[in-house]
């Protein structure tokens, strides 16, 4: 996978992190050149203040203030005319045209960037490391090597297939049942400590491990266990030199949360469409589809955002080519390209309903109602009628917006569903799927599939 670049977005001034996609800087070309805006607070210090707290520096959040601890403000509206020279005031902008307010850098603010470091990234990729060098520990005990070289090599330089199945890769037969495989008890298949061909003596439990399996194999965590497993050094170098920097730069943009949500729902639907749709013998592991589903996200950022970019245009075509060099590599023999797709369909529907509005329907729809009507959420009532206010009086076009977002989480829950009841059912039945994960040169597309002989 090649590494990904980030490319810097408009900033009215010095942008925090220049080599990340971040805007919470930026400053929006969003009123009339024509026109200045002068906001004065007649509240203290901290206007606009909660969990939330700088939510109108959040790139990714819509502004919806959900707390109001101090009284209303009033704002100066100064339309200059061509000489510059007149100016008429009122205590509100014209509708639609009213300005951000300012954030004050309260004690709560200043900690913003304590708040913002990526926890979910550093505490996954700590995890993945510390999985991989279990996985070096448990082929060193059962081989006395931590590189597979017998019976075949690991490429990726790690464990055998055999130890990664073991430890718990998708591996569809310890995950279902299998006419002729699984409910046949005196097949043999490999075991974790195989060096020769002349050891598959184990059973598809001994191999599966994980307190074994019956003739209905049903170890469903074997989609969530493997994106933290790794084939070997050169792919979990590969993941961490984009994960860490791409991962924490979006991460710090749309909050910790939701990329955990995107990260996790990615790589289990990578897996999902990898376990319907690749032969039965094929073991898989990575957080490849997790990745991409975050890559996802960073293509949909500048797409919704286009005109915040420096060079728009450019971005996206490094965007697709870097994207369409991965997908490529993902034919080649040992990798799973399903998991990449999986992970980027999910990554799109996902982003889409959680990412912030595109600029375009923000610019067009304005601010949102002012903090003034918010309750303070102490009951269950105040809580509703704050959820009201917050889906009355807007623009058309919000409401048309939080349509598609139901309907892009919709899409992600029927996905996932119909991926898992596929699969119960024996996977999916497409002769042609195959070439989407591989090159029909060299017979690489006839791997994987399980054959049984008598001896």
């Amino acid at each position: 996978m090649a590494p990904f670049d980030f490319f810097r977005k408009k900033s009215g001034g010095a942008t925090e992190n220049g080599d990340t996609i971040s805007i919470s800087s930026r400053t929006d070309d969003r009123f009339n050149k024509n026109q200045s805006y002068e906001l004065s607070q007649m509240a203290t210090e901290d206007s606009y203040s909660g969990s939330n707290s700088g939510i109108y520096s959040d790139p990714y959040a819509d502004n919806v203030p959900l707390t109001n601890n101090h009284a209303s403000q009033s704002y100066a509206y100064n339309p200059w005319n061509a000489q510059g020279n007149q100016q008429a005031t009122s205590n509100m902008p014209p509708p639609g045209m009213m300005p951000p307010p300012a954030i004050n850098m309260s004690p709560k603010n200043q900690q913003t960037k304590k708040r913002n470091i990526p926890w979910f990234t550093i505490a996954v990729s700590i995890i993945q490391i510390i999985v991989f060098v279990s996985e070096l520990i448990v082929m060193s005990k059962y081989t006395g090597s931590i590189v597979a070289s017998k019976p075949t090599f690991n490429p990726m330089i790690g464990p055998s297939t055999y130890v990664l199945i073991h430890m718990g890769a998708r591996f569809t037969p310890c995950m279902q049942y299998i006419s002729g495989v699984t409910d046949v008890k005196t097949s043999n298949f490999p075991c974790p400590n195989s060096t020769t061909i002349a050891t598959n003596v184990c059973t598809l439990s001994e191999l599966c491990g994980m307190g074994g399996v019956s003739d209905h194999p049903n170890q469903w965590w074997r989609f969530i266990i493997p994106m933290f497993l790794h084939a070997g050094f050169i792919h979990i170098i590969a993941n961490m030199i984009l994960q860490i920097p791409l991962g924490g730069s979006i991460e710090r943009d749309i909050g910790t949360l939701k990329f955990a949500f995107v990260y996790i729902l990615s790589g289990i639907n990578g897996f999902l469409l990898g376990g319907n749709y690749t032969p039965d013998g094929i073991a898989s592991t990575g957080a490849s589809g997790a990745l991409f589903g975050i890559i996802a996200l960073s293509l949909l950022d500048l797409l919704l955002n286009w005109s915040l970019y420096e060079h728009p245009k450019r971005t996206l075509v490094s965007h697709l080519i870097e994207i369409l060099i991965s997908f490529a590599l993902g034919l080649l023999p040992g990798l799973d390209n399903f998991a990449h797709i999986g992970g980027f369909l999910m990554g799109i529907l996902l982003g889409l309903c959680l990412l912030r509005s595109p600029l375009k329907i923000r610019e067009r729809t304005g601010q949102p109602i002012a903090a003034d009507n918010y309750l303070k959420s102490k009951t269950l009532k105040d809580r509703l009628r704050n959820f009201g206010i917050m889906f009355s009086g807007r623009h058309p076009v919000w409401y048309m917006w939080v349509i598609v977002r139901l309907v892009m989480l919709a899409l992600a829950a029927c996905l996932v569903f119909v991926l898992i009841r596929n699969f119960d059912n024996g996977g999916g039945h497409c002769s042609w799927c195959k070439y989407l994960s591989c090159l029909p040169i060299n017979g690489w597309c006839d791997t994987g599939y399980i054959t049984t002989s008598s001896s």
